[in-house]
């Protein structure tokens, strides 16, 4: 794991060998003041299997990676506190060398330009809830994270924060339900294959 900076914002990198359950806790644990409520903390390697993990820890086109929230605390102005969360970067260029860009990250020789085909997504069940009903285990864009992390810097800088995300909406082309071609309503990069559907119904924990 290493943390890295791209496109103004930090983030943990999790390299395709590193254990993530070891990392997201040793993270979680050493939270400084103010931390935050347990719930807030959202990793993903003790409620994903191992075999799905490594799937996205060493995909050609996707990597795992926490970030740091920064959250208020309700009717507060000043009184925050921190927490994790882990996400699935996901590639749209299909032309990039995802190992290349893991030796580039451990020689801090790496640019914005390698992120930037990057989406942060996270994995989630969606719903055909418009016709067919079908439940499947997606990636799906994540606008959430891009506020947290994009709020502050557009703030400082007297902008929109929709100017950094929106970009990467037209990158991405938003798939449709499997079974009936209807809309989901989210915009969703990948499903998975029934095998690593059924892996994560065996959690105790759904997404």
């Amino acid at each position: 794991m290493k943390l890295v900076k791209a496109e103004e914002i930090e983030f943990f990198y999790i390299f395709p060998e590193d254990d993530l359950i070891k990392e997201e806790t040793t993270l979680i644990n050493n939270l400084t003041l103010p931390k935050s409520p347990d719930f807030q903390n959202l990793p993903m390697g003790k409620y994903v299997p191992e075999k799905l993990i490594k799937t996205l820890q060493n995909g050609t086109d996707t990597r795992l990676a926490i970030y740091t929230k920064s959250i208020r605390k309700v009717h507060s102005i000043k009184d925050f506190f921190y927490a994790y969360e882990t996400r699935c970067l996901f590639w749209t260029n299909k032309d990039i060398n995802l190992k290349e860009l893991d030796q580039k990250i451990r020689e801090d020789s790496y640019t914005d330009e390698d992120f930037h085909s990057a989406i942060i997504t996270r994995l989630q069940y969606v719903f055909c809830h418009r016709n067919c009903l079908n439940k499947y285990l997606a990636l799906a864009y994540d606008p959430e994270i891009y506020e947290l992390m994009y709020f502050p810097i557009a703030l400082a800088k007297h902008k929109s924060y929709s100017d950094y995300f929106v970009k990467k909406i037209h990158m991405t082309k938003t798939l449709r339900c499997p079974n009936c071609n209807e809309s989901l309503g989210i915009i969703v990069v990948r499903f998975f294959n029934k095998e690593e559907n059924l892996l994560l119904k065996k959690c105790n924990k759904t997404l």
